[in-house]
């Protein structure tokens, strides 16, 4: 086809792209041409008069650009050209304005033994702070809820998964810990909120079950509330991991239409809480005591409680580390073989 007819078929955001003296306010053009079969530049789109005539051997288009000059989306770009990234953001007055960053060329990954340690332990508390993320971001008093609460709890942690990892590498741990890109919480002695809220002695808890005694305070509502000073706002939650369930939680407040007098036993204690959370545990009521736990707990389980209290328009909780059966999977002297090690590798277009 003739060089002219071309480039009115060529399309630009969805319309067909005029030639020069078509072209509407507000585009400019640039850098297009193709070859004549005598291999003579066609000028149709830098001259009005083309220096020859004929049709385009080869139709071949190097670039045709367009820019907006009013601004607006179409003036800015976003995502990755080479080691170039483009984003939008704003300037001093909140103009949106074009932000480009340059990513290193190459960053060093030498995936030496410590390295491949370091990332066992942050892919461990990770993958723990995806599974728990409805509880660790609030659960830390003192801490802004949302990221810094979550931030508290990774800063937390790494530093107990590694200390735990180091001590015992081949058996007595308390945290399993993740292979090479393995997905899913491992169990482990989390340490999931830490607070002002005292839990009283008359709790007790284990890797896969939970007591509170009522013997001294008396196996009534008004009984369960003193024993663990529970207001009319305040509620308990359990935290457990197991091998297959992963992260469960259970919120139980007592329901507010039951009077102080009424009494705890087998049958009422299994209705006496009204719950919310992914996975209810088993209550039952023996010697006094009323028992929590999820029923279908696996080979390996970790488990804890927090008592949350609202007073002056403020949540304060409980300090909870899960008590976690011993030892867990995975152990360092597995996990850890399962990283790639000993070659060195760039992490820009590469593999970690």
């Amino acid at each position: 086809m003739g060089c002219a007819r071309f480039v009115k078929k060529l399309s630009v955001n969805g319309g067909l792209l005029p030639t020069n003296s078509e072209l509407p306010p507000g585009l400019v053009r640039k850098i297009f041409f193709c070859t004549f079969a005598d291999d003579t530049e066609c000028p149709n789109l830098r001259s009005p008069t083309p220096k020859g005539s004929g049709l385009c051997s080869t139709n071949n288009v190097f670039s045709i650009m367009a820019k907006s000059k009013a601004g607006g989306s179409r003036a800015y770009i976003r995502g990755r050209i080479g080691s170039d990234v483009y984003s939008i953001g704003k300037d001093g007055k909140g103009q949106r304005q074009q932000v480009v960053r340059s990513l290193a060329e190459a960053v060093a990954n030498p995936r030496s033994q410590s390295q491949m340690f370091g990332r066992m332990i942050m892919s461990t508390v990770m993958q723990a702070v995806s599974a728990m993320s409805e509880i660790i971001d609030h659960s830390f008093d003192g801490i802004a809820k949302g990221q810094p609460s979550i931030s508290e709890f990774i800063r937390r942690n790494y530093a107990l998964i590694k200390a735990d990892a180091t001590a015992h590498p081949s058996s007595g741990n308390t945290f399993g810990l993740a292979k090479y890109q393995e997905k899913g919480i491992r169990v482990g002695a989390y340490e999931v909120s830490n607070g002002k809220v005292d839990l009283p002695a008359v709790v007790t808890v284990a890797a896969n079950s939970i007591s509170i005694d009522l013997t001294s305070a008396g196996a009534t509502v008004g009984g369960l509330k003193t024993a663990l000073g529970l207001g009319a706002n305040d509620y308990i939650t359990i935290v457990a991991i197991d091998d297959v369930d992963g992260f469960v939680f259970c919120r139980l407040r007592i329901d507010p239409s039951l009077t102080d007098a009424t009494v705890i036993d087998a049958t009422s204690v299994k209705t006496m809480f009204l719950t919310e959370g992914n996975k209810v545990p088993g209550l039952a009521f023996s010697n006094n005591k009323i028992l929590i736990g999820y029923e279908d707990y696996q080979s390996e389980q970790a488990q804890g409680i927090i008592l949350s209290k609202f007073a002056n328009d403020v949540w304060a909780h409980s300090s909870c580390t899960l008590v976690a059966s011993v030892p867990v999977s995975y152990k360092a002297d597995v996990a850890l073989p399962t990283y790639p090690t000993g070659t060195e590798k760039f992490l820009n277009g590469g593999d970690l």
